[in-house]
């Protein structure tokens, strides 16, 4: 890659970070892509593979390609297997869950619970 001027090194690397951050940060698609996101990690999996390959036979540039072309394909295969309506429970910051569309929540009943805890007994074990 020491063929290649400063400046397009430098928008590659602008590139690939606006990617994984699209993919990871980013509005997820609307709908998940399993099988696509599997596809799309298999070929980047083949993609490294070529680039050791090509780093063996003393071709960088190639290398380098090929490397820039799997970490594109894993950012769109993060992107894809994410959806807008992934409510997991867990805090990914992606999409989902209490927006501005959804309804508030409800408040915990407390009361209720410890009423409902204080009339529970344990189960008495079998003899």
């Amino acid at each position: 890659m020491s063929a290649v001027p400063l400046e397009v090194k430098a928008i590659v690397a602008v590139a690939l970070v606006l990617s994984v951050a699209r993919a990871f940060l980013g509005v997820p698609a609307r709908r998940a892509h399993e099988r696509l996101a599997r596809t799309l990690v298999g070929l980047s999996i083949c993609l490294y593979v070529l680039a050791g390959e090509a780093l063996l036979e003393n071709q960088d540039g190639m290398a380098g390609a090929f490397v820039i072309c799997g970490v594109e394909a894993l950012c769109l295969a993060a992107w894809v297997a994410r959806r807008r309506d992934d409510d997991d429970g867990w805090d990914d910051g992606g999409g989902g869950g209490d927006g501005p569309d959804d309804e508030p929540p409800t408040p915990i009943d407390w009361d209720a619970f410890d009423r409902a805890r204080d009339g529970w007994r344990p189960r008495e074990p079998v003899a």
